[in-house]
């Protein structure tokens, strides 16, 4: 199974360290979901796709998405945009992905996606790291931006 995995960044210091050239957003950071001032500088986006179980995930009055990387069977074609990283602030997405709850269930990792070249590209995103909390739902088709339509509900 070794390199079907993605590589975990395990500590805050790669995160500090490791500017990525690519961000994979799929839920609430995904264009047309949110409006977040501190994607200024964000290059270039295009649909994307990577595996995994996607659940939302209630927060605030509003709904968060949640990936769990995985290729086994409960794994999914998760829909995102995949970016260059551009001049974005990096440490405010940090900021708003990672402290997005109390625990901290949030990490950015790297992870393989089928994007502008095809599979193979990486880039990194925002990963659930914790245990699902109550009122968690799976998100069996893999596109949070049409689960918030399907649902109408909003994110948070």
């Amino acid at each position: 199974m070794e390199g079907c995995l993605p590589k975990l960044r395990s500590n805050s210091s790669d995160l500090e360290t490791m500017k990525p050239t690519h961000l994979f957003f799929y839920g609430t950071l995904r264009e047309g979901v949110g409006d977040w001032p501190f994607l200024t500088g964000l290059g270039l986006g295009a649909e994307a796709t990577t595996q995994g179980a996607l659940y939302a995930i209630p927060h605030k009055g509003g709904w968060r998405a949640a990936l769990f990387p995985t290729q086994a069977r409960f794994a999914a074609n998760v829909v995102g945009t995949l970016h260059e990283a551009g001049e974005v602030d990096l440490a405010a997405i940090d900021a708003f992905a990672t402290g997005a709850y109390a625990t901290g269930d949030f990490v950015r990792q790297l992870v393989e996606v089928d994007g502008w070249s095809g599979a193979g590209d990486m880039a990194d995103t925002y990963i659930w790291s914790g245990d699902l909390p109550d009122g968690a739902e799976p998100i069996g088709h893999g596109d949070f931006a049409r689960w918030l339509e399907e649902t109408g509900r909003r994110p948070a």
